[in-house]
């Protein structure tokens, strides 16, 4: 026999999805900001064309590196009703 996971009392897996914490490309430390903090960070980017975002917050950790904000992906609901 398989083995079988029940799904009823587990946590929906986005519990834990904030939306503040941005991780560093390079040195991959994590840090969570506010929204004060990121008006006061974000810097544009001269060619925003060419980048996934407008602006980027250079990582305070590392000085070389760039704070990737957090990214979530919806199935439209595909996951949803398992995990209810």
């Amino acid at each position: 026999m398989a083995n079988v996971k029940v799904l009823k009392n587990t946590k929906h897996p986005f519990d834990n999805f904030d939306p503040f914490e941005f991780e560093c490309n390079l040195c991959g430390k994590t840090k969570v900001y506010t929204d004060e903090e990121i008006d006061k960070t974000k810097k544009p980017y001269k060619d925003p064309q060419n980048h996934d975002f407008d602006f980027y917050i250079t990582c305070p950790f590392c000085a070389k590196g760039v704070m990737d904000p957090p990214e979530f992906v919806s199935f439209g609901g595909f996951l949803e009703e398992p995990f209810d």
